[in-house]
């Protein structure tokens, strides 16, 4: 099966996430920027991908995840992204930096499935997500490389917002969550992953640090404890 193939198979008919902002139009190029399983992921048809960063946004493990890394019963996590405002609000003994960025891989979708690819991508990011558009960025340049960018973000008023959690808490989630596309933890760390082999730098302190407390639960099996 091919990937155009694969997207027509799982992409039934569904009603698109609310859009912040939509500058996207059918018949328009469409790009969109991958933060979470989307960068090691990609399973729809794109023709050109770049490497880059967002500004004013972190990543952070406060997604809740019902239908792939985890069940109804017991949600896993999965990545969304925080204006550095509102999480200095929810975390304000741990502020953002404001010279900090998000990296991820903006892809172009194929020249002509951008209508079927964004139907598939409206029901991949469904529990909780909501439309938006970013400026990506890469190394040395003065100006954004791609404008108006789709990204699909969980906004904290969504009803999957896990809300404000402690590292711990949300490693010990992630340990032993596993939904019908996998563990939990194979999805932090396949990310990890993909993002050390992009950039040197493209790993934060906060990624960096969930890992290492994961691996750790992981293999002392203190997530059994729960």
């Amino acid at each position: 099966m091919t990937v155009s193939e694969t997207v027509s198979a799982q992409s039934p008919a569904v009603a698109a996430p609310t859009a912040v902002n939509t500058p996207w139009e059918d018949g328009q190029p469409l790009w969109v920027f991958g933060y979470g399983s989307i960068i090691y992921r990609v399973d729809f048809p794109i023709e050109d991908q770049v490497f880059g960063y967002i500004h004013s946004h972190k990543r952070a493990f406060l997604q809740k995840s019902h239908d792939h890394r985890g069940t109804p019963t017991r949600p896993g996590r999965v990545c969304t992204l925080i204006p550095h405002t509102e999480w200095n609000s929810m975390f304000p003994r741990d502020p953002a930096d404001p010279d900090a960025v998000c990296w991820g891989m903006a892809y172009k979708v194929q020249s002509g499935m951008e209508q079927q690819v964004k139907q598939h991508l409206d029901f991949r990011e469904k529990d909780g997500y909501t439309e938006d558009f970013v400026d990506v960025f890469v190394e040395q340049s003065e100006g954004p490389v791609v404008q108006k960018v789709l990204v699909y973000v969980g906004v904290s008023d969504n009803p999957s917002f896990a809300g404000p959690s402690t590292l711990d808490e949300t490693a010990r989630v992630i340990a032993g969550a596993e939904g019908p596309s996998g563990t939990n933890r194979e999805y932090l760390f396949k990310l990890c992953d993909s993002l050390r082999l992009h950039h040197p730098r493209a790993l934060d302190p906060y990624l960096a640090e969930l890992e290492t407390l994961v691996r750790t639960y992981v293999a002392s099996d203190k997530h059994a404890l729960q």
